[in-house]
C-alpha cells in the first residue's frame, strides 16, 4: 500500500459522519474518476482507485482530490461482509500494481470490484459519440 501524506477525511455524508468503508464514489464533473472509500486500522480515511499515473494505488483524500471537486456516491455496500469483497478486489489490485489504461480504467476498477465485470460509463459515452458522428458522416456523404 502506498501512502503519500496524512490528511482529514475530506468525504462526509451530509449529517457530517465518514462515508462507510466500500463507498464509491466518482468525482465531478466529467471525467468521473472513481475510487473506493477505506480506513486506515487507526480510523484515517483512505481511497483506493486506479489513477493514470499510479494505477492501483491507495491515497488519502485529498491526493485523489487535489481540487477538492464535487463528487457524487456510486455505490455503498449493503453490509460489511460486501465491502470486504469489494475492497479485497481493489486492495488485491493495489498488491499486484495492476496499470491504468483506456480499457482497465478507474471506472472499470469499481464496477469490476462491485458487478463482477468491467464497465466504464465514460468509454462507452465516447464509444458511442464516435458511432454517431461516423454515421452522420456516411450518410451525409451518400
Amino acid at each position: 500500500m502506498y501512502v503519500y501524506e496524512q490528511q482529514e477525511a475530506l468525504f462526509i455524508m451530509p449529517n457530517g459522519q465518514p462515508w462507510p468503508r466500500g463507498t464509491a464514489v466518482a468525482l465531478l464533473p466529467f471525467p468521473q474518476h472513481s475510487g473506493f472509500i477505506d480506513y486506515t486500522p487507526d480510523g484515517r480515511q483512505i481511497i483506493v482507485h486506479k489513477s493514470k499515473q499510479h494505477g492501483a494505488i491507495t491515497t488519502w483524500p485529498s491526493d485523489f482530490n487535489p481540487e477538492g471537486y464535487a463528487y457524487r456516491i456510486l455505490r455503498i455496500p449493503a453490509n460489511e461482509q460486501e465491502a470486504d469483497e469489494w475492497l479485497s478486489f481493489a486492495h488485491a489490485a493495489v498488491g499486484r500494481g495492476d496499470s491504468w489504461d483506456g480499457l482497465d480504467n478507474c471506472q472499470d476498477f469499481i464496477s469490476q470490484a462491485v458487478e463482477g465485470r468491467k464497465g466504464s460509463p465514460t468509454r462507452d459515452g465516447l464509444v458511442g459519440a464516435a458511432v454517431v458522428v461516423g454515421a452522420l458522416w456516411y450518410f451525409g456523404n451518400n
